[in-house]
């Protein structure tokens, strides 16, 4: 999403985050509801006095920029091998290097288990965090308030109902016409939520559903990480995210079901003020839900590795010039992926028809980074 939201593959995630990709990059200014990284689209209304905005500076082209870079494994899901690992991230360096012109170097990539990951994240911070969850496994969410807040997310965003109902129109029920955000808004927490149940049903290699009892599927977890001693700029995990918030939805990931596949949120420990985290289990489950979600379309190891490598450079946009989302733009790397269609994706995007600068959302510094100084506080002392 960017959550950068904006945020926030993204991911990831608008804030935005950078994404929620959710870029993605967008996340939200309300006290105490946002959390993570905060990008906002200059078209926002500014943060409250416990959100700052980070001083970050986009970089320039030309430049060498070093990432370092953790796997995190959930011993319950499909991962890359060291091969496919290296095969993704030398894709994601050819295609920045070609739609950015910046040379990216990934520092050799460590490995831990999720559990050790999640257990850098603050106990005080993850209670704060915790109540922008919308909880879809005890039945307790509140859905008005998910409408609500995904109004309001599209409210802060400039969304333009004629743009959003264009992107999503194909991946909506049929005789979907909402008159206004406010209808449009209630649909996708409608939609969102149906197909995020699909998940439940879903088995993993233990025979549990996917979606179990773990925190490790909840996007305000992960988008949080960077107020920990987290110190990578990359975090790639075979962890499926899917989940359902009260802040920073964005309309791709609403529409199917929760899913992010990355986003690039705050982090403190970061040169760049970000760090993305990225999901690779889009691309390597091959459940009926999955491909649903990609249109039929199945991936070889390789292939998956490939797709997701060029993917991944979407949230490399956001970390490095602080891109934005130039929705239905297909030759923007930076237009969010339709459903999980990658190979759809990837032979679209193009270089030449999308150069940097040459949409309000490709200028670099589109969108700010903000933070909570509160959760600094919170924070681990460096």
């Amino acid at each position: 999403m960017p959550t950068t939201s904006q945020p926030s593959c993204c991911a990831a995630t608008f804030t935005l985050p950078l994404t929620r990709e959710r870029s993605s990059a967008w996340r939200h200014l309300h006290t105490g509801l946002a959390l993570g990284l905060l990008l906002l689209l200059s078209a926002c209304q500014t943060p409250d006095a416990e959100w700052q905005k980070a001083a970050i500076a986009p970089v320039k082209s030309g430049q060498q920029v070093q990432l370092r870079v953790l796997h995190a494994v959930n011993p319950r899901f499909p991962r890359l091998t060291p091969e496919q690992l290296r095969d993704m991230l030398a894709a994601t360096q050819r295609t920045v290097k070609t739609h950015f012109g910046v040379e990216v170097v990934f520092t050799e990539v460590a490995e831990s288990d999720l559990a050790q990951l999640f257990a850098l994240l603050p106990r005080s911070i993850q209670s704060v965090s915790s109540g922008s969850i919308y909880d879809f496994k005890s039945g307790t969410g509140d859905r008005i308030k998910l409408a609500d807040g995904i109004y309001k997310t599209l409210q802060q965003r400039g969304t333009k109902l004629a743009e959003a109902m264009a992107f999503a129109r194909p991946y909506l029920p049929a005789a979907t016409a909402p008159k206004d955000l406010r209808e449009f808004s209630t649909m996708l927490a409608r939609v969102m939520l149906e197909r995020l149940e699909y998940w439940r049903k879903i088995r993993a290699a233990d025979g549990a559903p996917v979606l179990d009892g773990s925190p490790y599927n909840e996007w305000v977890y992960w988008d949080a990480l960077g107020y920990s001693a987290l110190s990578y700029d990359l975090v790639i995990s075979n962890q499926l995210i899917a989940s359902a918030e009260y802040i920073d939805v964005d309309v791709h990931s609403a529409i199917r079901g929760g899913v992010s596949v990355g986003t690039t949120s705050y982090s403190r420990n970061s040169r760049y003020g970000t760090f993305v985290f990225w999901s690779t289990f889009p691309f390597t489950d091959d459940s009926a839900n999955t491909r649903l979600l990609r249109g039929g379309e199945e991936y070889s190891p390789a292939e998956a590795a490939e797709l997701s490598g060029m993917y991944l450079a979407h949230e490399i946009g956001h970390v490095l010039f602080q891109f934005g989302h130039p929705f239905g733009h297909a030759a923007c790397v930076m237009n969010p992926v339709s459903m999980l269609r990658f190979r759809e994706w990837s032979r679209q995007i193009d270089a030449a028809g999308c150069q940097i600068g040459s949409l309000p959302e490709m200028k670099p510094g589109a969108v700010s980074v903000y933070f909570n100084a509160e959760w600094q506080k919170l924070a681990p002392k460096p």
